[in-house]
């Protein structure tokens, strides 16, 4: 994955899902709270549904923001807020994306952006902790967890700067936010995935 540091603003733009602590194998240096921003050019933004009770399958968001707020000694301050743009929608499936963005799902003409902000749930430690708050999607708010971790701490070969390969998940029921279309052959348990590298130092 690419690698990202805290120097570009934020677009206000756009949401689904996603977003994720700063994590390490090992204690960090005691430092204040940082600011992370990202986008699709340092991270990634998936969605996965399941379809037949038997396939799955799995489509992106090409353009979305996300702004991460992290302490590594308190874990438990850490905010997110993530927009995304539906009509970004990519998939493999020929028409999916198309009918994806249609008023039978995520209705992109009528609702452009949807958004997540969160905070970090209490309990939580640094190698891994969950973020909660609303997702809006559609006009419809609706609670959403994240469950964030580590994948893996590196030094990048070429600069020496330490990297943490972050994820993050959570798990939504479309027809919570009014997509009821093809029940039959498509679940209601939608994923929603994050994965980006952070450059910590």
């Amino acid at each position: 994955m690419p690698d990202v540091t805290n120097a570009r603003p934020i677009r206000r733009r756009a949401l689904a899902g996603a977003v994720l602590p700063l994590i390490g194998l090992a204690p960090l240096p005691a430092r204040a709270a940082r600011v992370f921003r990202f986008d699709q050019r340092q991270g990634r933004l998936e969605f996965i549904a399941r379809h037949l009770q038997v396939l799955t399958s799995t489509g992106q968001f090409s353009r979305f923001d996300c702004e991460l707020i992290l302490d590594p000694q308190r874990p438990e301050t850490a905010r997110v807020a993530v927009q995304v743009e539906t009509a970004s929608i990519t998939h493999a499936y020929p028409g999916a994306a198309d009918l994806l963005r249609s008023p039978a799902y995520f209705d992109a003409e009528r609702w452009p952006l949807a958004q997540f902000s969160g905070r970090a749930a209490p309990g939580g430690r640094i190698e891994a902790f969950d973020l909660a708050g609303p997702l809006e999607m559609r006009g419809v708010t609706q609670p959403f967890t994240l469950q964030a971790k580590l994948a893996r701490r590196r030094r990048d070969a070429a600069t020496g700067a330490e990297i943490v390969d972050c994820t993050a998940r959570g798990e939504i029921s479309r027809t919570a936010f009014g997509m009821v279309s093809d029940m039959a052959a498509t679940g209601d348990r939608v994923q929603l995935a994050v994965s980006v590298s952070l450059v910590i130092g």
